[in-house]
């Protein structure tokens, strides 16, 4: 096997599919990147048996045929080397050799026959999803997503069809809860119920969205979610449970309105969460007419309080919040204000973006 590549090109590619890579090694093999030439193509696969990539590039002076490299050693030497066009060539015994100008590196490659086989990625029907659209449903979702193992099936969003053209995307931990309602296919696939995306591959989506103009394509078969966006192609293994009626903790009384300066809002709680407790990180949000009052108190530390203007007319009231969980959330809004719902201190509240409905903020209160 041996192919010519430029550098930059080969980098970008590998740095792509690094991140698929199985980070704690429990099969050696899978540390590794698939190296794969068939005529003027380079094929490069990685997974971790829950989600792969592959990715595929022209080459020049190809020869057909397959190896695999550790993924770290492959990318560590070739993001150092010269730009310009670099050659790898199989040779005896599994060794592989890599040129680029005067520079040459021999590094030991494992047997490609003991890869795990991707599965097929062309004859598949992909819907051509609105790749802004859908980065923003992931934007908007991914930070609230479970990350205890022991609730496996909070570990992904929520993906379902909730009008005849419209798709809503969920994350929860049990503590807060993002949802958000978008528009993004043109011909809606027909998913008879909704469907777990785990978080790493979720991200993984992100990442190819980053790099997409228009569209991606996307396609649901058998437990799995393609994607497909011009030579690169990402499969994830959905997880398999039921997700909770996430509905029933979405407070249907909402009495009291706060409407805040994201900003204003966002800064003071970085402020005053410095001498947050670390644990907790509560925050103490007071409202006044026309007053929101930013605090924290930490006996082994201090106190802080900041102040903002807000359009509040209701009752005085106390609530206790986790500034993480509200710092989250506004750094992902888009709006210039924000508004802030909720009944009393010990129900759920609200966080919407004023004229953003589509994206609704669920937030549990604590005691401070």
């Amino acid at each position: 096997m041996q192919f010519s590549i430029p550098r930059d090109v080969l980098v970008n590619a590998l740095h792509q599919a690094q991140s698929v890579v199985e980070k704690r090694n429990t099969v050696p093999i899978l540390a590794n990147i698939l190296c794969s030439v068939t005529g003027s193509e380079l094929s490069l696969s990685a997974t971790d048996l829950e989600v792969g990539i592959r990715i595929t590039l022209p080459v020049e002076r190809a020869q057909d045929g397959k190896i695999t490299l550790s993924a770290k050693h492959f990318v560590d030497i070739v993001k150092e080397l010269p730009a310009g066009l670099i050659e790898v060539r199989k040779k005896d015994n599994n060794w592989v050799e890599i040129v680029s100008g005067k520079s040459r590196f021999n590094i030991v490659s494992s047997s490609a026959d003991e890869y795990p086989a991707l599965p097929s990625f062309h004859e598949k029907h992909y819907y051509d999803a609105r790749s802004e659209a859908l980065q923003d449903m992931i934007d908007q979702t991914s930070f609230a997503v479970a990350t205890d193992a022991t609730r496996y099936h909070l570990n992904g969003v929520y993906f379902e069809q909730i009008e005849s053209n419209i798709m809503r995307m969920t994350g929860t931990d049990g503590h807060r809860l993002s949802f958000v309602d978008s528009e993004i296919f043109s011909d809606m696939p027909e998913l008879k119920r909704g469907i777990i995306i785990p978080r790493k591959g979720l991200l993984e989506l992100k990442k190819l969205l980053d790099g997409a103009n228009g569209t991606v394509g996307l396609s649901f078969e058998r437990g799995n979610l393609f994607a497909r966006f011009d030579h690169t192609y990402l499969f994830v293994r959905l997880i398999d449970g039921e997700y909770p009626d996430y509905r029933q903790v979405i407070p249907k009384v909402t009495e009291k309105l706060a409407v805040i300066d994201r900003e204003g809002f966002n800064s003071a709680l970085k402020r005053v969460s410095l001498l947050a407790h670390e644990k907790s990180r509560g925050v103490k949000l007071s409202l006044a007419a026309g007053t929101l009052t930013v605090l924290s108190s930490n006996p082994d530390m201090g106190d802080a309080r900041d102040e903002l203007d807000v359009a509040y007319q209701n009752d005085p009231i106390e609530i206790g919040y986790n500034a993480k969980y509200l710092l989250d959330c506004l750094a992902v809004m888009k709006a210039d204000e924000v508004e802030f719902l909720f009944k009393d201190r010990f129900s759920p509240g609200i966080l919407r973006g004023k004229d953003h409905p589509n994206h609704t903020y669920v937030i549990m209160p604590m005691r401070i």
